[in-house]
């Protein structure tokens, strides 16, 4: 026998005899039992693989259309001034209320108070002295912060002050050291709402007069023609003889040639069953915060004026 025949048949028997003769005796004797020359792969439980997914179809993309091109809108040309302008409109009945300055402008900046506000109590916000001489005498008398006095007079910032109005006591105090500033502030404010109510009255004044000419012209030549007289003309100055003559002789102080500034043409009236030629006349009239315009109607009866009339209140005017 060939030596590599001999030594495969001893490899094999010494396989055989490790791998089953040498363990049981192992385990008699209390040897180490082997270990097998091949490791036992336990079996491992293996996920199923997830079927794919299914196929998605494409979403569409829609585009975004573009927002419209908005044409610009032409601004009114009320508002071109300025925006958040307040454009003021007529009321109901067409009356367009007048814009007033500010009372900063009225009182150039409080140095020229119109002294038709005057006198005018005022309260103190220091102490004063006012002083006066009798029979050579100088008497004075003091007033403390918080007391009240009356302004006589203005020079620039500085207010011309006494006791009561009639007191011949004076002294002088900054304007800031009064109140006189604040209530004149409220004065202004409830003054425009007066004259705007009585600017209102006049204008509606004038829309009944405008009716009654239109009622009376109806009627044809005027009822009363012997007594109503001829209709007043104007003289070639743009005034009327009539007015005048009613203005010189006393009959109204309140309206006069020269504060007169516009003469309106003569109409037929009829008023509480009487017939009137009436002219309404513009005039300039002084009010605690300056001079403003109003108006006054004169009613002609029998070739002179009868009575003027305020168009404001339907008052006569003295």
């Amino acid at each position: 026998m060939k030596p590599a025949g001999i030594l495969f048949i001893a490899l094999a028997v010494g396989f055989i005899a490790y791998q089953f003769v040498y363990p049981p005796l192992a385990g008699m004797l209390g040897l180490e039992r082997p270990k097998p020359l091949f490791a036992v792969v336990e079996p491992v439980a293996v996920a199923p693989t997830p079927p794919p997914p299914a196929p998605v179809a494409p979403t569409r993309v829609v585009p975004t259309p573009e927002p419209p091109k908005m044409e610009p809108v032409p601004i009114p040309i009320a508002m071109d001034k300025g925006l958040g302008e307040v454009v003021k409109v007529a009321d109901a009945d067409g009356f367009m209320p007048p814009e007033f300055p500010p009372l900063e402008e009225v009182v150039k900046g409080w140095m020229e108070i119109p002294k038709s506000a005057f006198p005018r109590p005022v309260k103190l916000m220091k102490g004063v002295e006012f002083t006066m001489v009798i029979n050579n005498n100088k008497i004075g008398s003091k007033v403390g912060p918080g007391g009240e006095a009356t302004v006589i007079a203005q020079d620039g910032s500085t207010l011309v002050v006494a006791p009561t109005p009639t007191s011949t006591a004076k002294t002088q105090v900054s304007i800031d050291d009064t109140d006189l500033k604040a209530t004149l502030t409220q004065a202004y404010d409830k003054w425009k709402i007066q004259r705007i109510a009585w600017l209102k009255r006049q204008f509606l004044f004038s829309k009944e007069s405008a009716n009654r000419v239109a009622e009376t012209s109806k009627g044809g030549a005027p009822v009363a023609a012997a007594t109503t007289g001829a209709k007043p003309e104007k003289n070639g100055e743009g005034t009327y003889d009539v007015l005048l003559a009613s203005m010189t002789s006393g009959q109204v102080t309140e309206i006069t040639p020269q504060n007169a500034k516009k003469w309106g043409d003569s109409q037929l009236e009829k008023i509480d069953g009487k017939e009137y030629w009436t002219v309404i006349v513009d005039y300039t009239t002084k009010t605690m915060f300056g001079d403003f315009d109003t108006q006054a109607q004169a009613r002609v009866f029998g070739g002179k004026v009868e009575k003027w009339i305020y168009t404001g209140s339907g008052e006569v005017v003295p």
